[in-house]
């Protein structure tokens, strides 16, 4: 059989045997994962506040081809053992045995700065961190095929026939990986459903009018999720996507959001900026606030917010950072969270997440993946800790509570949540919805009075 039948790859050959040639000349520095990207860790020198053993930053990914042996990080002197070695290792890969490529031929990005920043390395080669736990991603549709998802509980869920544009596809995809990557998931043992609702860059039908965040918020609600993470913003924040959330805050679903990233405070089109959300800002890997991440009363916690991710008009790695990366991790952690302590409500996490958080260098909180992991959750009260971010706005504590109760009667909750049901009393709306209503069966009814 020839090599090419075997998805040999000629020139991932004379690439990787030409990395040998830097043996003697180039500085030594980490050797690193076949096939990954890599770039500068804002981590080194530091490291995450509160994380032990990470003040050495993340472990250095590989090549990043910016040249001829730009960035190239290279092994030891190598003696005759190790030179056959590496050239079995070479003829592996590119034969595409181990590290294969994805049928349309991009690299595999095996880790990112993150992991060793929040000291995350050994929960994600274990596999199961969030094991059992439903997060929904409302995002534009991943691309599973890219190596780095292969095995992943990922399942694509569009909200209405469209054709996505590349750049919908790769920040779907980053989002996804960031959560469910093998080499760098923050939950990699949950069930990721991606609900892929269009943006403006992508060819929508007929079909799409209507569909955005709200309708995604409730498709995720009814799968019962437990996280949901949004890293999208921008435009009027509708009654229509307040009520959706409620709905989800009232089902005990935690919503993740980004902030933004036009380095404002509490700008009104940051979905952050709605009571009850946790507002990820993006951070280096010391801590400190990105100068873009926006700021103020809707954010919750910092999380890193840089990435190495595919391109996928090019097929090439490149870097980026925004909140959009933040998110994820905050959601992922949630949900490991959530795994840990199955006690707990989701309430009571959230309480956890807040608590534990630590200032860091530049006054914002830090998400704290070990005080997470450390902190019973069922020490503090049932009740969201956000829902006063910002007082006389919705959603409210008392919308929350009716929409938990099945008391609220807005039209809108009739049209956008058809498994609402109304159990209050009020006649018109009985009269307008008698499918839709159970007469006085609302919890509040029946609640124990005080004796």
């Amino acid at each position: 059989m020839a090599a090419k039948d075997l998805g040999f790859d000629q020139g991932c050959y004379e690439r990787a045997l030409s990395e040998l040639r830097y043996a003697d000349s180039t500085p030594e520095r980490s050797p690193s994962s076949p096939g990954a990207g890599s770039g500068g860790s804002d981590s080194a020198g530091g490291g995450w506040p509160g994380v032990s053993g990470a003040g050495g930053g993340a472990p250095v990914a590989g090549p990043r081809r910016r040249g001829p042996g730009a960035g190239r990080p290279v092994p030891r002197r190598w003696g005759v053992r190790g030179v056959v070695g590496v050239v079995v290792w070479v003829l592996v890969v590119c034969a595409g045995v181990v590290g294969a490529r994805a049928a349309w031929g991009v690299e595999e990005i095996g880790t990112q700065d993150y992991v060793g920043a929040l000291g995350l390395g050994e929960g994600i080669a274990s596999g199961s961190l969030g094991a059992g736990v439903g997060i929904g991603v409302i995002d534009g549709p991943a691309d599973t095929s890219v190596p780095e998802l292969a095995g992943a509980d990922v399942t694509v869920k569009p909200m209405c026939d469209y054709t996505a544009s590349d750049v919908s596809r790769s920040h779907g995809t980053a989002v996804v990986s960031v959560l469910a990557a093998r080499g760098y998931g923050v939950a990699r043992g949950a069930r990721i459903a991606n609900y892929a609702i269009p943006s403006d860059d992508d060819a929508k039908t007929p079909d799409c009018a209507g569909v955005g965040v709200a309708r995604a918020i409730g498709a995720a609600v009814a799968d019962g999720v437990r996280v949901i993470s949004i890293s999208l913003g921008g435009g009027d924040i509708t009654d229509t996507v307040r009520e959706a959330v409620a709905g989800a805050l009232a089902r005990g679903v935690v919503v993740v959001v980004a902030t933004g990233n036009e380095s404002a405070v509490d700008p009104p089109d940051s979905l952050a900026s709605m009571n009850g959300t946790v507002g990820a800002g993006a951070s280096d890997g010391q801590g400190r606030i990105k100068d873009y991440s926006n700021r103020g009363r809707g954010l919750t916690v910092l999380a890193p917010g840089d990435i190495r991710y595919h391109d996928l008009a090019t097929g090439r790695i490149v870097d980026n950072s925004g909140t959009s990366i933040a998110t994820p991790v905050v959601a992922g952690l949630v949900a490991v969270a959530m795994g840990e302590w199955p006690g707990a409500t989701s309430n009571q996490i959230l309480q956890a997440l807040v608590a534990t958080a630590t200032a860091g260098p530049t006054g914002q909180p830090l998400v704290s993946p070990g005080g997470l992991s450390r902190t019973d959750p069922a020490q503090y009260p049932d009740q969201n800790p956000l829902m006063d971010k910002f007082p006389g706005t919705e959603p409210s504590p008392a919308t929350v509570a009716d929409y938990r109760d099945g008391l609220l009667a807005t039209a809108s909750v009739f049209d956008n949540d058809p498994s609402y049901t109304y159990r209050g009393t009020d006649p018109d709306v009985v009269r307008s919805h008698p499918d839709r209503t159970a007469l006085g069966t609302s919890p509040r009814y029946h609640a124990p009075h005080d004796q």
